[in-house]
């Protein structure tokens, strides 16, 4: 652990998590960390332990007294032989990121000191119009190169009226669909659907069944299922482990004569529903049954009441069925002054310049193969 001092804290920089519990307690006061739950003090430690190697934490956390008052939790990754320092998980689980503080003095103050680490650093899908971004822009002036991108929104629900009222907003064509998927599917055998609350003792046979269903599909083919990725599938096991033992797991089943056809992970959290993973059996493609029980979890949510139903991942179109309102994010790369941001920033731009030749040969091939 190395020590140094920015304004009135103590910056401290954690290369290892020897308390965990202790540092839970603390972290959870920070406003952020409560109520995002992929900046959450679960998914961050999770994160740490089973994404990470050993001495690539490079956790910084600003101390006011024996108060914790901001946290950027960051990582040591590898991109293209360069090494680069991340928001935990972020280049793994693609999912929205932050750090966590008490106040604007606060966040300025870990801001310098995460620059001060003279590492090149990606802040990837961070809030758009947050303080994050305007606060690390500032203080990253004059002292490298900083790049800025949009980044992909991730759609959500507000929930602001009952189920009913929010089935009148949307397009009755919507909503026949739904309908005559779920009658063509029952015309194949019985439905059922069930929103499961699994506890510490059966989560692990209910994700293991979950994690069948999506493998039963492209995902599996293509090797992005959970079931044929342990470095993936040992987060979310760890992490819905923990979720279960405070009640906040929730995994989804639509069920045909009994047999799991879609499933989806999910977590409530400060009030709100994060849907996780999702995933449906191929075989049974053409009834939509993904989308079938999409429905059926958003349902669940107003009916307990949620403020939010979050989709996390990307505003992919189908997504737009339930709603048209996106979270905006963008992506901050920073490169020191320094030789590892030279050769940082180097590697980058020839991988940008690589991609941009591979994609304009592609669309040669393509408008060649047309004539």
């Amino acid at each position: 652990m190395s020590r140094g001092a920015a304004a009135s804290y103590t910056v401290e920089t954690l290369r290892r998590i020897d308390s965990p519990d202790e540092l839970a307690t603390r972290w959870r006061q920070l406003p952020q960390i409560a109520q995002e739950f992929t900046q959450s003090v679960d998914w961050t430690l999770v994160a740490a332990e089973r994404l990470y190697g050993a001495d690539a934490l490079r956790v910084v956390q600003a101390r006011s007294g024996d108060d914790i008052v901001a946290l950027a939790p960051l990582g040591v990754t590898n991109g293209g032989g360069v090494e680069r320092l991340e928001i935990l998980g972020a280049t793994t689980l693609f999912e929205p990121c932050g750090f966590g503080y008490r106040d604007d003095d606060a966040l300025a103050a870990l801001c310098r000191s995460v620059i001060g680490l003279g590492r090149p650093l990606v802040l990837q899908r961070i809030e758009a119009d947050g303080a994050l971004l305007k606060t690390f822009k500032r203080a990253a002036r004059g002292r490298g190169q900083l790049l800025e991108f949009k980044a992909s929104g991730s759609p959500f629900v507000p929930i602001t009226s009952n189920w009913e009222e929010y089935l009148q907003s949307l397009s009755s064509r919507r909503r026949q669909d739904y309908r005559r998927a779920r009658r063509n599917l029952e015309k194949a055998g019985s439905v059922n659907v069930q929103i499961l609350k699994p506890g510490p003792d059966t989560v692990e046979s209910t994700m293991a069944e979950a994690m069948r269903v999506e493998a039963a599909s492209w995902k599996g083919r293509g090797g992005s299922a959970l079931l044929t990725n342990s470095r993936l599938s040992g987060f979310f096991l760890q992490l819905a482990q923990r979720l279960a033992r405070q009640g906040q797991l929730r995994v989804c089943f639509l069920r045909l004569e009994g047999v799991p056809i879609a499933m989806q992970i999910g977590v409530v959290h400060a009030g709100r529903w994060w849907v996780l993973k999702i995933g449906y059996d191929e075989r049974w493609a053409e009834h939509s049954p993904g989308i079938q029980l999409m429905w059926d979890a958003l349902h669940a949510a107003f009916e307990e009441r949620l403020s939010s139903f979050e989709m996390l991942g990307s505003a992919e179109p189908w997504l737009s069925i339930w709603t048209r309102q996106e979270r905006a994010y963008r992506t901050l790369a920073f490169y020191p002054y320094n030789g590892r941001g030279m050769v940082a920033l180097g590697a980058d731009i020839m991988r940008a310049f690589a991609q941009r030749l591979r994609a304009r040969n592609q669309a040669r091939q393509a408008a060649a193969g047309r004539e």
